[in-house]
């Protein structure tokens, strides 16, 4: 789940998490896991490197 995250240039959130989450549809909890969460790599990004070159290199791939 990719949330937006509203914040200043100083890092902190400018608002209400209430209003964000409302806005959002989703918990206090899981706004706070994604503001955790937003920074760190994807886990299977190395699988979805690898299966965007092979749809890239296979001319059959444009219909």
């Amino acid at each position: 789940m990719k949330l937006i995250a509203f914040s200043k240039k100083d890092g902190g959130l400018k608002g209400e998490i209430a209003f964000y989450c409302r806005m959002l549809h989703v918990s206090r909890q899981g706004f706070y896991q994604y503001l955790v969460n937003k920074d760190r790599p994807w886990k299977y990004q190395p699988l979805a490197d690898v299966m965007m070159e092979i749809h890239a290199e296979d001319e059959c791939n444009d219909t």
